[in-house]
């Protein structure tokens, strides 16, 4: 995930989430992510005026025991249509890759926790079966994530040997209850070094809201406008 000798992400601090990643030599880069628990008492959490000052394109991603936000990058497009037809609740690309075919593209998804996946090793060892069966001869590499707060566990994983697309990185994440999912998926090398820290600011964005949905979507339904 690392572009030359050095890369490094600022801090970035949110109402309810913190992230931080900083690279230095891919090999021996280590990230940190942090995820302040969230109590969704009251209604200073979901005041007007925080929302308004991020002046962004927010986009809510909820299932029955999760829920959070990330934002489209700028100059990017949230293309659902195409998202829903394998699977995804989003699907962000370049607004000037528009008209490419094979387009380079990044999602994140939350997946509530069942018997077949009861933690992060087993929701990994079944994703890292589908990749052998598509990409026999895939390689990655694992990046050390440091956890904290919401989040039990992390680990982030680069693919690359793939047969249709140059690289694709992936961070795992756990919360008590559910699998949280950010994919950056590169057609292309110069795809990938210059979107690597688009794929960076996106993960920043990510604001987990808890582990009720009922709150927040409740508060969407009043404001209807803020969430498009």
């Amino acid at each position: 995930m690392c572009c030359g000798n050095t890369r490094n992400v600022m801090r970035n601090s949110l109402a309810t989430s913190e992230l931080q990643i900083d690279c230095k030599k891919y090999r021996t880069m280590k990230a940190t992510l942090t995820i302040a628990s969230i109590l969704i008492l009251g209604t200073s959490l979901f005041g007007q005026s925080p929302l308004k000052k991020q002046a962004v394109d927010l986009n809510v991603v909820y299932g029955d025991k999760h829920i959070f936000t990330i934002e489209t990058p700028e100059g990017w497009f949230n293309d659902k249509a195409s998202g829903q037809t394998i699977g995804l609740v989003n699907f962000f690309y370049a607004k000037a890759d528009s008209s490419v075919t094979e387009k380079s593209y990044i999602y994140a998804m939350g997946y509530d926790k069942d018997k077949l996946n009861s933690n992060l090793e087993e929701f990994i060892k079944g994703d890292l079966d589908t990749y052998r069966k598509k990409y026999p001869d895939y390689k990655y590499e694992i990046v050390k994530i440091e956890l904290s707060g919401g989040v039990k566990n992390g680990k982030l994983y680069s693919f690359s040997n793939l047969k249709d697309r140059y690289k694709e990185e992936v961070l795992y994440a756990e919360t008590e209850s559910t699998i949280i999912v950010f994919s950056f998926s590169a057609q292309t090398e110069t795809d990938y070094k210059k979107y690597q820290s688009v794929f960076d600011k996106f993960i920043q964005s990510f604001n987990y809201r808890g582990d009720n949905p009922k709150p927040f979507i409740d508060y969407m339904s009043k404001n209807k406008q803020m969430f498009k």
